[in-house]
């Protein structure tokens, strides 16, 4: 039984605690932002729903999390459902969501065609349907073009208002990896960043997952991040 008190995820996803709205590549001013600012500070006024639409690397699981981790702050309940994480575990996932007061749900588009999953994916949207609430969806396309095969479920995720966020660019990735290294409090150049996309995979968690661990490294070595020393602790 979930309670109206502020939670984690009691399911296998995390928040990362650097994923915030200050973070977000695009900008802590940037339309999205405030957009999803403004929803969880209006949740008395309205039911508040948005959809974020982007293929992969565009940060709109990064807002997810940041919207999460702002509730929480705020004091409200909230809960993050990765479906990549638990399309396994059933639609059951779903029941009693109703409770809280902001509910995150990440690639929509996993589950599209998919009977069960649709019918519970409406259901739930309309019990959670009411003033005090906000749902924040995200998919790789927009809701016509995912091959849902459920009418009512395409009509409901069209409602709210949708943000279509392109993915990033090498020069993006490579402005959010420095701007995570100063939030460490860690100095990233420019050039090793760029270090860092030619020589890794360009999937941003992948490389904040390095970023994690050259912080680490740093420290311990009490060493600045220059190419040498990243080449040698990361053996490339």
């Amino acid at each position: 039984m979930m309670n109206n008190e502020p939670m984690q995820m009691a399911l296998p996803v995390t928040l990362p605690d650097d994923e915030t709205f200050e973070s977000y590549f695009g900008g802590a001013q940037s339309l999205e932002v405030n957009h999803l600012k403004a929803s969880l500070s209006n949740l008395v006024k309205d039911f508040q729903y948005t959809y974020l639409c982007g293929l992969a690397d565009s940060g709109k699981s990064h807002l997810l999390y940041a919207t999460c981790i702002h509730a929480q702050e705020m004091g409200l309940s909230t809960i993050l459902l990765s479906l990549r994480e638990v399309i396994d575990f059933g639609p059951a996932v779903l029941d009693g969501l109703e409770s809280l007061d902001v509910v995150c749900i990440d690639d929509v588009h996993l589950v599209a065609g998919i009977e069960h999953w649709e019918k519970a994916l409406f259901n739930f949207f309309n019990r959670f349907n009411e003033p005090n609430k906000c749902l924040v969806v995200t998919a790789d396309l927009l809701p016509n073009m995912l091959n849902i095969n459920l009418p009512d479920l395409e009509s409901r995720l069209a409602w709210g208002t949708t943000f279509q966020i392109r993915s990033m660019s090498d020069d993006d990735k490579a402005e959010a990896l420095v701007k995570r290294a100063n939030m460490r409090g860690l100095e990233l150049s420019d050039e090793c960043a760029r270090f860092l996309l030619t020589r890794l995979s360009r999937d941003m968690r992948a490389l904040l997952d390095v970023l994690d661990k050259l912080d680490h490294a740093s420290m311990a070595a009490q060493r600045k991040l220059t190419i040498p020393f990243i080449k040698t602790t990361l053996r490339l």
